[in-house]
């Protein structure tokens, strides 16, 4: 077989076939060049960064590099942590590589993305998939990224074409739910998820976003079900017992949830999911512990950077909250809720809790300016939010 032939066993997903040509190849000669490339991109993907290596070394030894091996090494070098060498070889394959390499705008973009330049991880990915559009990997994280920018309805075609290329990819199929429950379509969540539960039955990923999203669809028992299965299987998966968790807490069961929530902080298990669950569940005990609340809400805020959810319930918190100094709780509250406002800068949620606490603290200009804001980015449907920015102007006058 040629070198394309390796090379397309790898994009399109088959590396236990491109490993064995690999290997075939290299038993007839020590030093084919391309088998031992393949090989060093293998071992990159499983995290052998040392075989890797060895590897690349020995196909570049007398200083032989070309496309290949640049890739290869700016792999090595971003896991070293050396980012800007990464990126100065993925830079040189872009600039010098003919034909283009795909697989270079996909490590640029990867890199960027890892640095939160998401922006420019978007350009190197559409790069990527514009120069080889059927590679599945190359499709799925364009849609992460677009995920991320809050572009669903772009994200949605590059997942179901991913998940065409490649069906038994669950990461594609729990992406593509998040997305459907973000706009509503739930029934066509769950249809997806038994349909990659018929290719890969009992898979715990698949299991775990199904029972979220039966709990959403009102169907409580199978979910419940679904989670204490999942639970008993993994007991030292942190995400299934916080699943569990969270049923136990929408059935009605508060005291089992915060129980459970505090046995997986007990052993170092928190996520920012358990951690906002115990801060529910704190704010609604009779009286509220709101110092515990506010103080799980922060560490939930600590173990997602990302999630601005846990930031805006906190400083919606602390501006309701009517102990101590109401002019340092509603400083506090603007502080985190532009928190909340930068980790999400499209969400209308932290702008119009913004609005309300400028309003109470007294900033009249910014609480107006604010909860015009909230008229701007508020969609038609978002009838509610838009009435009560309404209403916080009329009252501003």
């Amino acid at each position: 077989m040629t070198t394309q032939s390796m090379q397309a066993l790898l994009k399109a997903g088959e590396v236990d076939k491109a490993r064995a040509l690999a290997e075939s190849a290299l038993g007839k000669n020590k030093d084919d060049r391309v088998a031992l490339l393949t090989l060093a991109k293998l071992a990159s993907v499983d995290g052998d960064w040392a075989r890797a290596e060895q590897l690349v070394n020995q196909a570049t030894r007398g200083g032989v590099e070309d496309a290949d091996s640049r890739l290869v090494k700016a792999a090595l070098a971003s896991e070293r942590g050396d980012l800007e060498a990464a990126r100065a070889l993925y830079t040189q394959v872009i600039r010098e590589a003919k034909p283009p390499r795909a697989e270079a705008h996909f490590g640029l973009g990867f890199l960027l993305a890892g640095q939160d330049d998401f922006p420019g991880a978007r350009k190197e990915f559409e790069k990527a998939v514009q120069l080889e559009p059927e590679v599945a990997q190359y499709r799925f994280h364009l849609a992460r990224v677009l995920l991320v920018l809050e572009e669903l309805k772009t994200a949605l075609p590059h997942l179901e074409r991913a998940l065409e290329l490649n069906p038994l990819n669950p990461p594609v199929y729990v992406a593509w739910t998040v997305v459907l429950q973000q706009l509503g379509e739930l029934e066509q969540a769950e249809n997806l998820l038994r349909q990659g539960l018929k290719l890969m039955p009992d898979h715990p990923e698949l299991l775990n976003s199904l029972s979220s999203i039966l709990a959403a669809r009102g169907n409580v028992p199978e979910a419940f079900g679904i989670a204490k299965h999942l639970a008993r299987e993994f007991p030292d998966d942190a995400a299934m017992q916080g699943n569990l968790a969270r049923m136990m807490a929408a059935t009605g069961h508060r005291d089992e949830a915060l129980e459970l929530c505090r046995k997986l902080a007990a052993r170092g298990q928190s996520t920012a999911q358990t951690k906002s669950l115990e801060a529910m569940i704190l704010e609604a005990t009779e009286p509220p512990d709101v110092e515990g609340a506010v103080h799980a809400w922060r560490e939930a805020m600590d173990l997602d950077p990302d999630d601005w959810a846990p930031a805006n319930n906190l400083g919606n918190l602390l501006m309701r909250w009517e102990e101590g100094d109401p002019d340092e709780r509603l400083t506090a509250a603007i502080e985190i809720l532009e928190e909340a406002r930068r980790r999400a800068p499209n969400r209308v949620e932290p702008v119009l809790n913004l609005a309300i606490v400028n309003a109470r603290k007294g900033d009249k200009a910014k609480a107006q300016a604010l909860a015009r804001d909230v008229l701007k980015l508020a969609p038609a449907g978002e009838k509610e939010m838009r009435e009560q920015a309404d209403r916080l102007l009329q009252t501003l006058r």
